[in-house]
């Protein structure tokens, strides 16, 4: 199957079976991709945080925030604290 049957395939699925595969790969990326190093670096309080907001996420997909336009959001964010600061609030 080439990578673009794949894509098609993945697409093809319905929400709830594209959020399973999501799980099923999280749960299995170490043996698809070899990125064991990075698990060795993280305590386990941070591995169950990051499950627990990846949960939240395929649980809540309504509170979550397109990537678009993120860092423009931040910098307006900062800008506000920055000037409430800077008047003394």
């Amino acid at each position: 199957m080439s990578l673009e049957q794949l894509e098609s395939a993945i697409l093809a699925l319905s929400p709830e079976q594209r959020r399973q595969l999501v799980v099923w790969f999280e749960d299995h990326r170490n043996d698809l991709i070899g990125d064991g190093d990075l698990d060795d670096e993280l305590s386990e309080d941070q591995k169950a945080e990051i499950l627990r907001r990846r949960d939240l996420a395929l649980a809540h997909p309504e509170l979550l925030e397109p990537w678009d336009g993120t860092m423009e959001r931040a910098r307006k964010l900062l800008n506000e604290f920055h000037r409430q600061k800077a008047a003394g609030r």
